[in-house]
């Protein structure tokens, strides 16, 4: 993991080389034995792996919880300054794919997509690549369904739906990817118009939501679908919800517009300016 930050992976090595050149010298002098020796150098090794792949999972934790808790316009930042920072194919990659995913909640569809456009998948490897695949197309499917175009998230999501078919995928990673399928698939019926059970499957996908930015999406969304019963009361409260805990996300300023007696757009206002106000 730490492979993928550009400074952690030179810390590493470097931390390996003059510690394990210091445990070969100390343990050769104590034991004057080469074994001992190849042996300090290989714990050493492996003490470092262990301290530096902690400092990338804390360092991504920190940076997921950015995301999580609706601070979005800070993830996007981090990750700006995190993409000159990644080592590797696969750490610019993941960079590529996160960012994208703060920019969907900022609004900037099309800034979004840009940056997905870049990640490529090796399709001579593409077993090797499948969780990837996966998690780049859901992440397409978010940006073209935001952006209002029905034919390349149709074909974004076939593309998960398909793998998950072919029974590759291993558990916990399978039944998050259904999940996230039949999200998707709500969210198609949201955007066609299909509001028979609409409701009852958004509560359902609400109460299996674990954060503050899933939580505020899906109170928008309920509130799209209360607005078309009529229903004015559950409306104001879902998007009550999202003002207070949508941070900079775009939900929280396109609810703060229908709170003021504006129409829930059909699809977001990409780039919106997004109002820090409480009110």
């Amino acid at each position: 993991m730490f492979k993928s930050f550009g400074d952690l992976f030179i810390g590493f090595l470097a931390s390996a080389a003059i510690g394990g050149l210091v445990a070969v010298t100390v343990a050769a002098s104590l034991t004057n034995s080469y074994k001992w020796a190849l042996l300090a150098l290989v714990v050493w090794f492996i003490l470092c792996g262990l301290f530096f792949g902690r400092v990338a999972r804390r360092r991504l934790l920190k940076l997921n919880n950015l995301l999580n808790e609706c601070k979005i316009e800070e993830y996007v930042e981090a990750y700006d300054k995190v993409e000159g920072r990644v080592h590797g194919q696969e750490g610019h990659r993941m960079a590529k794919m996160n960012k994208a995913k703060g920019l969907i909640a900022l609004g900037a569809v099309d800034e979004a997509l840009e940056d997905l456009e870049e990640v490529d998948i090796d399709e001579k490897h593409r077993l090797r690549e499948m969780n990837l695949t996966a998690i780049l197309n859901i992440i397409k499917f978010n940006a073209y369904i935001e952006k209002g175009d029905m034919d390349r998230a149709l074909k974004a999501l076939s593309v998960c739906k398909y793998m998950i078919g072919d029974n590759l995928y291993r558990e916990p990673f399978k039944s998050n990817l259904i999940e996230l399928c039949n999200r998707a698939d709500a969210r198609i019926d949201l955007a066609n118009g299909e509001f028979d059970g609409l409701e009852e499957r958004y509560w359902e996908i609400l109460r299996n939501s674990y954060t503050t930015l899933d939580k505020v999406t899906h109170h928008y969304r309920l509130a799209e679908i209360a607005e078309h019963f009529g229903n004015e009361d559950d409306r104001k409260e879902h998007l009550e919800y999202v003002v207070k805990n949508g941070g900079t996300t775009i939900y929280r300023y396109l609810a703060q517009l229908a709170l003021k007696g504006d129409k829930i757009p059909d699809k977001a206002i990409y780039n919106a300016p997004v109002d820090d106000s409480k009110n």
